[in-house]
Order: C-alpha cells, then sequence, then structure tokens
C-alpha cells in the first residue's frame, strides 16, 4: 500500500514534468517495496516475498514506468 502510494506521488511529478524527480521517487518506492516484501510479516513467512500480497506485483509494475520515466529524464538512451 505505502509502495503503491510513493508510485502516485511520482506520478504527479511525471505529470508536471519533471522527470527526473519522478524517476528517483520510482526509485525510492521500488527499493522500498523490495525490501518490505522481503521482510515479510512475520517470521515464519520471512522466506520469500510471496507473503507479502500484492507488493510483487507493484514492483513489477514499477520497473518498467521507471526505465520508461528514466529514459525521458536522460539517464537511459
Amino acid at each position: 500500500m505505502i509502495t503503491m502510494g510513493i508510485g502516485v506521488g511520482a506520478g504527479v511529478f511525471y505529470w508536471l514534468a519533471d522527470y527526473q524527480l519522478a524517476f528517483w521517487i520510482l526509485a525510492y518506492a521500488i527499493i522500498y517495496g523490495a525490501l518490505s516484501a522481503l521482510r515479510g510479516d512475520s517470521p515464519k513467512h520471512a522466506k520469500l516475498a510471496v507473503y507479502r500480497r500484492g507488493t510483487g506485483l507493484t514492483i513489477a509494475v514499477l520497473i518498467p514506468v521507471a526505465w520508461h520515466i528514466g529514459t525521458l529524464a536522460g539517464y537511459f538512451s
């Protein structure tokens, strides 16, 4: 939920055509989401990100979006 909220915040900066800031916000969202997915909800679920419902899907959607915005910002060619 927090990862998607951060992604929506990046969307606001994308809409305002501030691509560099939107890219770095998305990079933060991807890293935050991946680390929280790996953390798990409890010690018995700490094996994989599968146990955090929705976080893996959110990260999978945000990675190509971050690549697109990074290209617009001039970080990738």
